[in-house]
């Protein structure tokens, strides 16, 4: 198995454990989205907090899958972050 493949497997588990959240956090993203043209996890954290007892990698599962596309790069914000690489995302809509 691939490091890549490793970090797939362990989100889908997150996504399936936690998916109440991230489905709210999803939401919350799109709104961002909407409204900025662009979201990115550090727009998240300003507006919402991990539930106690969540892991920090929750946070990973949540900009993935359709609605999201990777548009750019930008820094973490948050001071334990050491202003790491992230990515920025565009909110893609589908039509009914």
């Amino acid at each position: 198995m691939t490091a890549r493949q490793e970090r797939d497997r362990a989100l889908a588990m997150l996504e399936q454990k936690r998916q109440r959240w991230i489905n709210e956090a999803r939401e919350v993203a799109k709104t961002i989205g909407k409204a900025n043209g662009e979201v990115t996890i550090n727009d998240l954290r300003e507006v919402m907090q991990l539930p106690k007892g969540y892991h920090v990698n929750t946070w990973g599962a949540v900009l993935r899958g359709k609605n999201f596309k990777p548009v750019g790069y930008t820094n973490a914000t948050h001071l334990a972050s050491h202003a790491r690489t992230v990515r920025v995302y565009k909110v893609i809509t589908t039509k009914d």
